[in-house]
């Protein structure tokens, strides 16, 4: 069955708000919630005649260009970010990012490893599927498809989406978005470049993080 449009714009608002909220409200631990919320969006996907391929999320398209590209330009993103944004950030006069809920990984190896893992099998294809490929494209199709203001409202979305980190870490991440975003048109809605961008990012910020430098 698939839904009007206009019907289904306002489901696509109810979709959005469960994706942004349930993660944060529901009481579930960080291995759990995903399964329920990739399991929402692909009943609703599914309802509609659409499916996580058509979304960006394909395992036809998982490449080793897809690995070295995105990763390679992940980490020169986190380099950038390290040294120049989050500094510029801070020195702007907001506060640094609280990075309070990382504390466990902090001169500890073992659970260092585990996030990574953690995060490359579960948390980043999650949010990368989430917001880069549902959310942004059902703004994109309530806006009718323009790219531009369709990247800068899913980028602050998924900026709000990291409330808890405080102003200043919402900042570089709303600027990580728009990278990741403009990046997921570059490469033609392939979602395993920027799987691989971020994850790259995030062993070098979490890697900081681990060595006691943030």
């Amino acid at each position: 069955m698939i839904v009007r449009k206009k019907n289904r714009e306002w489901l696509d608002c109810v979709m959005i708000a469960f994706a942004m909220l349930f993660p944060h409200y529901a009481h579930l631990p960080m291995y759990a919630y995903p399964f329920v919320v990739l399991g929402v969006i692909w009943i609703y996907l599914n309802f509609n005649g659409e499916s996580f391929n058509s979304i960006g999320f394909r395992f036809s398209d998982l490449k080793f260009k897809a690995f070295y590209t995105g990763g390679a330009l992940g980490l020169l993103y986190a380099v950038f970010s390290f040294w120049i944004l989050g500094p510029l950030i801070t020195h702007l006069g907001f506060k640094s990012a609280n990075l309070s809920d990382f504390n466990f990984i902090r001169h500890h190896l073992l659970n260092y490893l585990r996030l990574i893992l953690l995060a490359a099998v579960l948390v980043i294809p999650y949010e990368e599927i989430v917001f880069r490929g549902f959310i942004f494209n059902r703004v994109s199709a309530v806006l009718g498809k323009s790219f531009l203001i369709s990247g800068i409202i899913t980028s602050v979305l998924f900026a709000l989406y990291h409330w808890q980190e405080g102003v200043g870490a919402m900042i570089g991440i709303f600027i990580f978005a728009l990278v990741i975003t403009w990046l997921y048109k570059i490469f033609k809605g392939n979602l395993w470049y920027l799987i691989f961008f971020h994850l790259a990012y995030d062993v070098f910020m979490l890697g900081m993080i681990w060595m006691g430098k943030m």
